[in-house]
């Protein structure tokens, strides 16, 4: 049987309390912050770190601050190419912060490094009720307990040129990938020597799409494999060679269907490594349809104000009953090495941070969903919001190992098939026993 920490100790210990105070907040009987401001007591001052904008993140942090005297967190941003290595820094110089914004691809990888939350705390039917499907990934069943409380949701969206669209006569975005197929034609144009000089799309590559492994994800899931599948007794299992009920592979189906893109003897071809990255395509107006996340709006607008976009649900399997996206979602986690006061400090305040009206503020301030269905059932301020919102509840996503050596091992996979060195078979077998080989090295940490 496995030892409780401490931690756990002082969460079941004054769980009566904590359990009232939850139950209230998440019903909407405590309207969160709003009606604190009167409340005195000792502020524990925490740090929170994480990779979402700093003004959006303080803007609201201030804000609850400022009705709240006890409410005491700095938050700090850092870049998410450099994010894990600052934690790990911190770490080994015996600093870092008390709590952390984390994704999903984050969760395994740094087990050891986070504190579970007991499910006494957060029984997993009030948890499921509360938030949509895709919170399930911060689950740890195994253990009894959350690896992280559900904090905001970036779905990824189909960014669409609105010029090069109705230049070519077409009035609306793609539904489904046969549509999309046919617009990615007509839409690509090359010059006298064969250059692609606009192009329909950004899918076939992964050296110049940086959203590359996640549409490959999206696409396998759409098309009937999870990737990653959790037994009764919580136990995780690599399922990505698995086929579906129809007898076929969908990560074959999927790779195939993404190489055609990149391929010169296809109809289809649009892109190839020569190209400019493909937000940067998209940004200059030479790329009809981008794959991005919600987040990345502000960026693109940025980058090019005069640029006629929108952006849209992405494509669906033709004929499919079940609509799909990916999506990351950000969770809040306590620190291991945090002192037991603190830790105690950070569970408070991420109660705070994700009651309705607290909740409500971040997805405002940041563009991205809330993860709570209360609020998601609500009739949404504006169109924006409220595409943002449907994409959120539908969409999908896995516990990737390690979310780094997860792209080198899509990125062989795909380059292995285009290449001619692999059959699809063969390049999604191989890929398959990397991914549990990735599995199995985060697990045994934390073990």
């Amino acid at each position: 049987m496995k030892k409780i920490t401490p931690f756990q100790i002082i969460l079941l210990a004054g769980f009566g309390i904590v359990a009232i105070v939850a139950v209230l907040l998440f019903s909407g009987i405590l309207p969160g912050y709003e009606k604190q401001g009167s409340q005195k007591g000792t502020v524990v001052p925490i740090s929170l770190w994480g990779t979402l904008p700093r003004e959006q993140i303080n803007g609201v942090i201030s804000a609850i601050g400022e009705k709240n005297e006890s409410f005491g967190i700095t938050y700090t941003e850092y870049p998410p190419s450099s994010y894990e290595e600052n934690i790990v820094n911190a770490l080994a110089s015996g600093k870092g912060p008390d709590f952390l914004i984390i994704s999903q691809d984050m969760v395994l990888k740094n087990k050891d490094k986070t504190s579970l939350i007991p499910s006494a705390y957060y029984p997993e039917r009030n948890f499921r009720d509360d938030f949509v499907d895709i919170a399930n990934l911060f689950l740890d069943k195994k253990n009894g307990g959350l690896a992280a409380v559900p904090f905001l949701i970036d779905p990824m969206a189909m960014y669409w040129n609105k010029d090069i669209f109705s230049s070519a006569g077409i009035s609306r975005p793609p539904r489904d990938w046969d549509e999309f197929a046919e617009d990615v034609k007509i839409f690509t144009e090359k010059n006298g020597a064969g250059n692609i000089v606009q192009s329909g799309t950004a899918l076939g590559e992964l050296s110049n799409i940086k959203n590359g492994k996640d549409i490959l994800s999206m696409l396998i899931i759409q098309s009937g494999n999870p990737i990653m599948e959790t037994d009764d007794n919580g136990n995780l299992e690599i399922t990505l060679n698995k086929e579906n009920n129809f007898g076929k592979s969908p990560v074959v189906v999927s790779v195939k269907f993404f190489n055609d893109f990149s391929n010169p003897n296809k109809n289809v071809y649009s892109w190839n490594k020569a190209l400019s990255d493909a937000d940067t395509m998209f940004a200059k107006g030479a790329l009809a349809m981008y794959f991005g996340y919600a987040g990345e709006l502000p960026e693109i607008k940025a980058r090019n104000p005069h640029l006629n976009f929108d952006i849209a649900e992405v494509p669906q399997i033709k004929g499919g009953r079940t609509k799909t996206t990916f999506a990351k979602i950000y969770g809040l986690a306590i620190m291991k090495n945090s002192s037991q006061t603190k830790k105690q400090a950070a569970l408070n305040s991420i109660l705070f941070m994700v009651s309705n009206a607290a909740s409500k503020d971040f997805s405002r301030a940041t563009g991205l969903a809330s993860p709570r269905r209360d609020l998601l059932a609500e009739k949404a301020a504006d169109a924006y919001s409220g595409l943002i919102n449907k994409m959120a509840i539908m969409s999908k996503s896995w516990l990737e190992p390690d979310g780094n050596e997860v792209r080198r091992i899509f990125k062989d996979m795909v380059e292995s098939v285009s290449s001619g060195g692999l059959s699809a078979d063969s390049s999604a077998e191989l890929a398959e026993k990397r991914l549990e080989q990735e599995l199995k090295k985060v697990t045994q940490n934390v073990q």
